[in-house]
Parts: structure tokens; sequence; C-alpha cells
């Protein structure tokens, strides 16, 4: 499913935009630590890739917002 311009968009999106400047600088001003793994930036990349543009990114909304302190499932989740 790599071949769907949303999906090669989608993960460009997130590689350049995400894992390059912002989320670090998000995450070092906050202090966050991801309690899952593989984290949700890469979780969302492996479920667009494996399932396309509309289950990859439900699956990786729905894992956001599975991200917060009152989540006590298993912290290693693959989709």
């Amino acid at each position: 499913m790599k071949n769907n311009p949303l999906v090669v968009l989608s993960i460009f999106g997130i590689r350049t935009i995400w894992h390059g400047r912002f989320g670090r600088t998000y995450n070092q001003k906050k202090h966050v630590l991801c309690r899952f793994h593989p984290s949700c930036s890469n979780y969302a990349i492996m479920a667009l890739e494996k399932y396309g543009f509309i289950r990859g990114w439900a699956m990786a909304i729905n894992r956001i917002r599975r991200c917060n302190p009152y989540n006590l499932e298993s912290c290693i989740d693959y989709p």
C-alpha cells in the first residue's frame, strides 16, 4: 500500500515535520518521554504502510488518544 500518494505524503509529513525539528523541540520543551514502543509517530508510519491511508490514520489517531496518564494498557503495541 506504499504506492498510494496519500500514504506517501503522510509518511513524508511525519518524517519531515515531526521527526525533523518540531517533535524533538516539543518533547524537549515539555520533557516528554514516550510511554509506548514504538512511538506514536513510528506506529503511524507502520500502520500507514501496512493498512493504507484511511485505516492507518484511524489506527494512529486511536493510538494517540490512548497516550495519557490514565492508560494502564501494555506499553508495547504494534499495528
